[in-house]
């Protein structure tokens, strides 16, 4: 068994992790704006569905690392041990910032996280898609072309995610106004229209996984 044949094994997992949860967090997300349900069945859909959200939260940080990792071993992307280092130093970092943030017990701490979490994402797509936009024109770094295209739409997940969270920040005040019985006709009606608005990000990020895979194995 060789380092690769980890990464990779681990870098397909992570696609699966990541593809999975999120159609359990989609079809979940069914109960939780179903008028018809009581409202602790609702609160209980949300538990499922924040449960499944945590599997593409903790995929998203580790599928960059691994990937160029992998590429690093098959020479068609230059980076140091340093620079693997940082990377997945860096990636590992977010990655505790995630589970600090689902399981953590201070609300107060949490939304800070939450905060820190959120403006992360921006900085790392810019810093990804230039340094890939440029290797397209300028091969220093990044030898094969795929390898960029893959960068750009994981950075294109992470800005689908950042929409989706914007949504769900209306969604939430409705959510809470429905658990204590207030306005649960409006509510109703904001959370399927957030819900619904979310749709376009969802089904990019499945379009967008499936296309990386299809370049990871060279199928385009």
């Amino acid at each position: 068994m060789t380092l690769f044949l980890i990464l990779k094994y681990f870098h397909i997992l992570l696609f699966v992790f990541w593809l999975g949860t999120d159609m359990g967090t989609y079809y979940s997300s069914k109960f939780v704006i179903n008028p018809k349900l009581s409202a602790p069945q609702r609160a209980t859909a949300l538990q499922i569905l924040l449960g499944c959200d945590l599997g593409p939260r903790m995929a998203m940080p580790l599928i960059m690392p691994t990937g160029i990792h992998m590429a690093s071993i098959m020479g068609v992307v230059k980076v140091s041990n340093l620079g693997l280092g940082l990377l997945w130093g860096g990636a590992l970092l977010w990655l505790f910032l995630v589970l600090k943030v689902h399981f953590g017990k201070d609300e107060e701490q949490k939304k800070n996280l939450k905060e820190i979490d959120f403006w992360i994402r921006p900085i790392i797509v810019f810093g990804v898609s230039v340094f890939a936009i440029y290797s397209l024109f300028v091969p220093t770094y990044i030898i094969a072309p795929w390898i960029s295209y893959k960068l750009l739409i994981v950075c294109a997940l992470i800005l689908f995610g950042l929409g989706i969270r914007y949504q769900l920040g209306i969604f939430t005040p409705a959510f809470v106004n429905l658990m204590q019985g207030k306005n649960i006709e409006e509510s109703n009606a904001i959370m399927k229209t957030r819900m619904d608005k979310c749709l376009p990000y969802v089904y990019g990020i499945w379009i967008g996984l499936l296309l990386n895979a299809a370049f990871g194995v060279h199928l385009i």
